[in-house]
């Protein structure tokens, strides 16, 4: 499949094959979190505050979750956090234990359930739902937020992150004030301003990641806690909009793997030897690595990223900041191109959503650069 470059500075072409919108979908997250800033007082989490969780479930019917992904990440420090995928609570689960719920389209019988079973065994419960949907019914006197029923199904995630969020901070679990939430607005807003559909290839850096990640075989990587989660959310929305197989690993763990991923992306060809007289109609070329860090920016002390310990500092931050610097340096050896995501320096919260959010708008522009429609559901998803 060739890849159209020129249709990239070309606007009202963009948004002709743009058939879901989906473009105009990824600009409207700042407004989904001031959304859900706006109407908190409707959505009564005062009644979850009390003692802290014995434990947190995390349930949602978006595929892949990145939501549960974060909500997880950032609640492990102060109670055990288990994304939930059963049709029933796990035995032990009851009045000392939280259970947090994301129905985007809000008829899915799991869902349904499990907000029935938190009710009847008096869990705390915050459910995030379509209003006068199923879900919502199911969850009877626990705080509901209700969901637009227009979104696209591809741009979702903070109107369904944002009120999860603000119900850890009524738990106790993890604090999440207004003031974080309008810095994660403002990431947001200003990640889809540079991201526009309006700017040349030379001025926006996601047009030109897609035009790069057309013939490359791309690896994300993620330099901390929430840049691995963002790492991994790039790579799902490379896979899902455009269909691209890119791998996702976080630092420093994952250097092996995706070392490995580089070596094996180089452009010789297998099998060939040194006979100059083959045959090059058999050979078999491997696309070339295209490296692309999150997180490795800046000073692992900066104390504009969040309060944290020296041992969090040294054993999480240090550390893959090292493993991103080897990353970088072994992608130069094998002639391969490297960078790193532009985030505004920040709170880790507002950081991740301008690295996702960066990669979603790649990934758009990847698949319409393919012909492809980014917003176009694929089997599987949910339908809208």
């Amino acid at each position: 499949m060739s890849f159209d470059e020129a249709l990239l500075d070309d606007e009202d072409a963009l948004l002709r094959r743009d058939g879901q919108g989906l473009l105009w979908a990824l600009a409207t997250a700042g407004a989904q979190v001031r959304r859900a800033i706006e109407s908190a007082e409707e959505f009564g989490l005062d009644r979850l505050r009390g003692e802290l969780p014995r434990a947190l479930l995390i349930a949602t019917d978006a595929p892949p979750s990145v939501t549960v992904r974060v909500v997880t990440r950032l609640s492990c420090e102060q109670a055990p956090a288990l994304a939930w995928h059963g049709v029933q609570l796990p035995r032990w689960a009851g009045p000392a234990d939280a259970l947090l719920i994301g129905a985007v389209d809000g008829r899915h019988p799991r869902l349904v359930a499990l907000a029935e079973q938190g009710a009847r065994r008096g869990l705390a419960m915050a459910v995030v739902a379509p209003q006068d949907s199923q879900v919502a019914a199911a969850a009877g006197r626990a705080p509901v937020h209700h969901l637009a029923t227009d979104l696209n199904v591809r741009a979702f995630r903070w109107a369904v992150l944002t009120p999860l969020l603000q119900a850890l901070d009524a738990l106790g679990v993890h604090a999440v004030p207004p003031a974080l939430l309008h810095e994660v607005a403002d990431a947001l807003d200003q990640t889809a301003e540079v991201c526009r559909p309006g700017s040349d290839l030379f001025t926006n850096p996601a047009k030109a990641l897609a035009a790069e990640f057309a013939d490359t075989q791309p690896l994300i990587a993620g330099a901390g806690a929430l840049a691995g989660v963002a790492a991994r959310a790039i790579a799902d929305s490379l896979q899902l909009c455009a269909g691209v197989p890119a791998v996702a690993v976080s630092l420093p763990d994952g250097m092996a793997r995706a070392g490995a991923v580089l070596r094996g992306a180089g452009p010789s060809p297998i099998g060939t030897g040194d006979d100059f007289f083959r045959d090059r109609t058999d050979d078999v070329v491997r696309e070339r690595g295209r490296l692309l860090v999150v997180g490795d920016d800046g000073t692992a002390d900066d104390p504009e990223l969040g309060p944290r310990s020296g041992a969090q500092i040294q054993l999480d931050e240090v550390a893959a900041r090292r493993a991103a610097a080897a990353l970088h340096a072994l992608a130069a050896e094998l002639g391969l191109r490297s960078s790193s995501v532009d985030v505004p320096q920040g709170a880790p919260l507002a950081r991740f959503a301008a690295a996702a959010a960066f990669g979603d708008f790649t990934a758009g522009y990847l698949a319409l650069g393919l012909g492809l429609d980014p917003g176009a559901a694929t089997p599987g998803e949910l339908p809208h």
